[in-house]
């Protein structure tokens, strides 16, 4: 009984870490014309819906990504979940507070979006990086 109780438990475990061991493999990305520098305490305002504008006022359009694992690494780098993060749109979306962010989809889509409006952030996995954007958070 305690076996099967160790071993439970360290899978519920394991699997309430492994969005933010895969944080380190998602970097925040923004439009190369875009001269704004941000923190992460910006990024986890910009997807729980608390801001809707860059630093100086501008206008911001952020995008999340279709891959489950990228959107649970990003999460994890906020320190929270995917699925608090998803209750937290609903609410907003429910009151009228906020429009989730738009899914273009995997990471060529959110780059070239990214590229393409110099008021975007989104996230993307490290290995995905390239010179089209630039690295806002780590």
């Amino acid at each position: 009984m305690l076996r099967k109780f160790a071993k439970t438990f360290t899978v519920a475990a394991l699997v309430a870490v492994a969005p933010l061991s895969q944080a380190g493999d998602v970097v925040v990305i923004g439009n190369k014309a875009n001269g704004q520098s941000v923190d992460l305490a910006f990024v986890t305002k910009v997807y729980t819906g608390t801001t809707s504008a860059w630093p100086d006022g501008s206008a911001l359009t952020p995008l999340d990504h279709a891959d489950e694992g990228v959107r649970g690494g990003m999460a994890g780098m906020l320190g929270k979940t995917a699925a608090s993060l998803k209750s937290t749109w609903a609410t907003l979306m429910f009151a009228g507070k906020g429009t989730p962010p738009k899914v273009p989809g995997g990471d060529a889509e959110v780059k070239a979006a990214v590229a393409a409006n110099k008021g975007a952030i989104g996230y993307i996995k490290t290995t995905a990086v390239d010179d089209s954007i630039k690295v806002l958070v780590k």
